[in-house]
C-alpha cells in the first residue's frame, strides 16, 4: 500500500504518516515549537524523515480550505528533505487540490470509528465548528459507518439562514451557534480562550444553580425535536466588549460554568439516543473536540441502555484529524484499532548535566519510595502520547494520598486553583476504588469517573470537587516501566494508584524531546525526572 501522509494546515496542526495499513508516527506541530494549537506544521515536517523515506501519497486538510497554502510543504518535501516524494497531484493547482478534501466531521469520524474496531457504528461528531461550506460552517454531523463506507444521516449547519441553499436532504441550516459554540462562548466569556473549554468544565463543578442563569442549551423534544442556543443568555458572551468584563459581572463565573456544563450534559444525552433512534447500530461512536468532555462522557455512559456499547475517541481534538485522513487514503485497509496512543516522537537520551545536577541509577522501587517521600517527580520515556493526556510516558506523578497534593501541584504547575488531576490506577484494581459502570478498562483517560465513597480520603489529591476523578487504567502491556512503578509504590503503601498529570507547565505544551524535559524542569520545583528505559534518576539543583 505504499506510505500516505496526512497534513492538517489550520489550527492543532499534524502530520499522521500510514505505511502498510499501519499508523508509523503521529506528529503535532505544538510539542515542537510550543505554541499551543499551533498552525502550520514546519517543525512535524522536519521530523519526518525519521521515520520514512519516500511518500506515495499526500492529503492536506484545513477548515478553511479556500485559504490554505499547502506550496511550501510540497516545495519543502521536494527540494529540502532527503524523502522520495512519488505521490500524485503534486503539479495540480493548490485550488484544485484543496477542493478534493473531505469534510473536517467525515474525517473526525472515519478516525474515530476505525479506532473504535466496531464492525459497524452511528457516529457522532460535535465540535464548536467544523469543514466551511457556502452556505455554512459544520457543528454537528451523525453517520451511519460501517468498514464498507459511511452514510450521513443528519448534519447541522451554522451560518444566516438566509442563505443557506442545498438540497441535501440531511443538511438542516441552524442559527450560528451550535452546543460546542454555546460552551465556547462561555468560556470566552468567564475570561479563557475559546480552546480552552477544559478550564470551564474542571471550574463547573465549583458552581451551582443560579438563579439569574437560565439555560444556555434549551431542548425541544416535540415535534421539531431541535436543541437551540438561549440567545438572551448567550448575547454577553458576543460583545467583544465583554470578553474582559467578568469584574463588572455580578454573576459568579462558577455559576456560568455550572450552566453551560450541565445543559451540555443535558444535550449530549439527549442527541446522542436521537442519533441511536436514525441509526441502524447498537455500537455507539463519539468524536470531535467536544468528545474531550471526560465529565459529559461518564453521564452518557451511565445514561445510555445496557445495550449500547461506547466508545469516545481519544485523537478527537483538530490534530487527529490527519489520522482520518490517512486512514481514508488507505481505504481503511489495515488494521487501526486503538490498542495504544504512544504513537509520537521516540526519547533521545543525548543531554548534558548542568552544574550541581547529578544522575543516579535506579530502580522503580527507589522512584516509588521517593514519591512516598512528598517529593514530584517526573517521568520520560519511550514514544510520546498522541492527542492531549499525558498516560506515563510524558507525565509528572505525585503521591495521591497527600491530602493538600493538588494545591502543591498546581502552585508548581502555575495552573488555577480549581484544575483538578487524573489518576492511573492498575487496572485489576480500578473498581476497588472507582465506579467505572460498565467499563473494563479506561486506557485513554476519556471518562472522569464517581470515586467510590469510601475511599475518597485515602486519595484526596486526584478527587475532584464533585467526587470525581480523570483515570486511566494501565496494565504491563501496555506501559511496563509505568506499570512497574505503580506496582512498587502499592507494595509499599497499599495504593494502587498515581496521580498523573501532563508534563509540562502552565502555557506550554507537553514535554516531546529531552531537551523540552530539561527546559521544564530547570524552570520549576521539579528536582527529579526518572528516565526508566536507561535506568536513571535526574536531580536538578
Amino acid at each position: 500500500m505504499g506510505v500516505s501522509i496526512s497534513v492538517n494546515l489550520g489550527h492543532d496542526s499534524s502530520i499522521t504518516v500510514i505505511e502498510d495499513g499501519k499508523i508509523v508516527v503521529h506528529l503535532q506541530e505544538e510539542r515542537f515549537n510550543h505554541v499551543k494549537h499551533s498552525s502550520v506544521p514546519i517543525l512535524c515536517t522536519n521530523e519526518l524523515s525519521k521515520y520514512i523515506n519516500k511518500i506515495d501519497k499526500i492529503r492536506f486538510h484545513h477548515l478553511y480550505p479556500i485559504t490554505a497554502e499547502p506550496t511550501y510543504i510540497l516545495s519543502y518535501l521536494n527540494f529540502v528533505s532527503d524523502i522520495d516524494c512519488n505521490y500524485p497531484l503534486v503539479m495540480e493547482s493548490t485550488f484544485h487540490r484543496m477542493q478534493m478534501y473531505r469534510s473536517h466531521h467525515d474525517l473526525h469520524a472515519t478516525g474515530a470509528f476505525f479506532h473504535s474496531g466496531f464492525d459497524d457504528a452511528t457516529v457522532i461528531v460535535i465540535d464548536g465548528g467544523g469543514h466551511t461550506y457556502d452556505y455554512g460552517k459544520e457543528n454537528l454531523s451523525i453517520y451511519q459507518v460501517s468498514s464498507n463506507g459511511y452514510n450521513i444521516l443528519h448534519r447541522k449547519i451554522a451560518g444566516d439562514n438566509d442563505i443557506v441553499k442545498t438540497d441535501l436532504k440531511f443538511i438542516d441550516p441552524v442559527s450560528n451557534v451550535g452546543a460546542g459554540m454555546a460552551y465556547e462562548a462561555i468560556t470566552r466569556f468567564i475570561g479563557f480562550t475559546g480552546i480552552d473549554c477544559g478550564k470551564t468544565m474542571g471550574l463547573s463543578a465549583y458552581g451551582k444553580e443560579n438563579k439569574d442563569v437560565d439555560p444556555i442549551l434549551t431542548i425541544d423534544d416535540h415535534a421539531n425535536k431541535s436543541c437551540k442556543p438561549n440567545w438572551s443568555a448567550l448575547e454577553m458572551s458576543y460583545t467583544e466588549a465583554n470578553y474582559h468584563s467578568i469584574g463588572e459581572c455580578k454573576i459568579p463565573k462558577e455559576d456560568l460554568a455550572y450552566r453551560i456544563q450541565k445543559d451540555y450534559e443535558d444535550y449530549l444525552i439527549w442527541i446522542c439516543n436521537e442519533a441511536l433512534l436514525m441509526g441502524s447500530s447498537n455500537n455507539l461512536v463519539l468524536s470531535g473536540g467536544c468528545a474531550l468532555n471526560c465529565v459529559a462522557n461518564y453521564k452518557l455512559l451511565k445514561s445510555l441502555p445496557s445495550d449500547i456499547n461506547l466508545y469516545v475517541d481519544p485523537t478527537c481534538d483538530d490534530s487527529g484529524i490527519t489520522i482520518g485522513g490517512a486512514i481514508s487514503d488507505v481505504g481503511g485497509k489495515g488494521n487501526f484499532k486503538l490498542d495504544t496512543l504512544y504513537l509520537g516522537g521516540q526519547l533521545q537520551y543525548e543531554y548534558e548535566l548542568l552544574e550541581g545536577e547529578s544522575e543516579t541509577d535506579v530502580v522503580s522501587k527507589d522512584v516509588a519510595e521517593l514519591l512516598i517521600e512528598g517529593n514530584i517527580v517526573a517521568i520520560a520515556q519511550g514514544r510520546s502520547e498522541i492527542g492531549p493526556r499525558a498516560l506515563g510516558n510524558r507525565s509528572i506523578l505525585f503521591d495521591p494520598r497527600v491530602k493538600d497534593g493538588k494545591d502543591i501541584v498546581n502552585r508548581v504547575k502555575k495552573r488555577e486553583y480549581f484544575r483538578p488531576f487524573a489518576g492511573t490506577v492498575l487496572k485489576e484494581y480500578v473498581r476497588d476504588w472507582f465506579d467505572m459502570n460498565r467499563l473494563d478498562e479506561s486506557p485513554f483517560m476519556m471518562y472522569a469517573v464517581d470515586v467510590l465513597p469510601h475511599k475518597i480520603d485515602e486519595i484526596p489529591s486526584i478527587v475532584h470537587v464533585d467526587g470525581t476523578c480523570r483515570i486511566q487504567t494501565v496494565t504491563s502491556e501496555q506501559n511496563k516501566n509505568y506499570y512497574d512503578l505503580i506496582s512498587e509504590f502499592y507494595k509499599l503503601t497499599g495504593v494502587p494508584i498515581l496521580f498523573n498529570t501532563s508534563f509540562n507547565l502552565a502555557g506550554d505544551t507537553m514535554v516531546e524531546t529531552i531537551d523540552d524535559a530539561f527546559r521544564t524542569i530547570r524552570n520549576s520545583e521539579i528536582n527529579y525526572m526518572y528516565l526508566p528505559e536507561i535506568g536513571k534518576l535526574i536531580q536538578t539543583i
